[in-house]
């Protein structure tokens, strides 16, 4: 035992040696590491403002509305309810584009790519994929669409259209879905959206019920106006009589007359009907939902207040 004991200790102190000079050696590499992470980190915390992240990475986020762990969980910047109005005041769709207009005014709003032609790509299993060739971007501004949709909006009053009767839109998104949109908010005409057919098979089904239920237009008694959208002219041939066909534009060269831009819109309120969102029925009938002026400002005013920078 005592043997043992004496054969460690030059062992312990070679050992000991060994990792003070590796300590010695090591000094000025580990001196300027440290040197640089000092230089670099004082600057780097204030300019960066890290500590105000930091408090705010902290920061109480949310709470249970129950009292348990397992929640429900509500935002503590809305506790009390949810948030329901972003800018004050601007408390349905058409005073929240009006706002937009007179902040971004002459910046782009909707841009459009003109179609030049079309392609058919073979894919590697043999299936053909349509390749657009579009060209560069035509662009309006905020106060362009805002005129567009005053003309339109006033068109549509001069055809007969009332407040909280409801417009169909059936339209791919292009800027003049938009407009369309804007003009029915501000004349409160709550609007049906239906998802556009973009799928070939959506397509082809539509071709069929409408060839195998026949003319379905007789049958929409109600229906007095269609409007287009594309310039190229409709043909009349088939129509019911009574009903009228107009293409978009003429309907807004209609509301850009004196008498009719001039005629005072009844604007709608926050529990008015604004939109009714209807699926594209691909594996059941197409489904309607509701939605009001209240519930669409209600809704960007949680995303707001949720995503940064918006």
């Amino acid at each position: 035992m005592a043997s043992s004991s004496r054969d460690s200790r030059p062992l312990s102190l070679t050992m000991n040696l060994k990792d003070n000079i590796q300590s010695v050696a090591f000094f000025p590499l580990h001196l300027i590491i440290w040197l640089y992470t000092l230089l670099t980190f004082i600057p780097w915390y204030f300019i960066t403002g890290a500590r105000k992240k930091q408090a705010v990475a902290r920061r109480v986020k949310a709470r249970s509305m129950s009292g348990l762990a397992e929640g429900p969980y509500r935002s503590v910047d809305c506790f009390g309810s949810l948030a329901t109005i972003d800018f004050p005041g601007k408390d349905t769709l058409d005073k929240l584009f009006e706002l937009a207009v007179q902040r971004f005014g002459t910046a782009d709003c909707l841009g459009t790519r003109e179609l030049l032609s079309e392609e058919n790509e073979v894919q590697p299993n043999g299936k053909i994929f349509k390749k657009l060739i579009l060209g560069q971007y035509k662009w309006l501004s905020y106060q362009e669409v805002d005129v567009a949709a005053k003309h339109l909006g006033s068109g549509l009053a001069a055809l007969g259209q009332k407040p909280r009767n409801t417009i169909a839109i059936f339209c791919e998104t292009r800027a003049e879905w938009m407009i369309s949109a804007q003009a029915c908010f501000r004349h409160n005409f709550p609007c049906e959206h239906h998802v556009p057919f973009t799928c070939l098979w959506a397509f082809e089904s539509l071709k069929f019920r409408l060839l195998s239920e026949g003319n379905v237009l007789s049958g929409i008694r109600n229906l007095k106006h269609i409007i287009y959208v594309d310039p190229k002219r409709s043909s009349l041939r088939g129509y019911p009589e009574g009903l009228r066909i107009h293409s978009m534009h003429e309907v807004q060269e209609l509301g850009a007359k004196p008498e009719n831009l001039n005629a005072e819109a009844q604007r709608p309120s926050p529990s008015d009907l604004a939109v009714v969102m209807y699926t594209s029925g691909s594996t059941d009938k197409p489904k309607g939902v509701l939605m009001m002026h209240s519930n669409l400002i209600a809704g960007m005013a949680g995303q707001c207040a949720r995503i940064p920078g918006l």
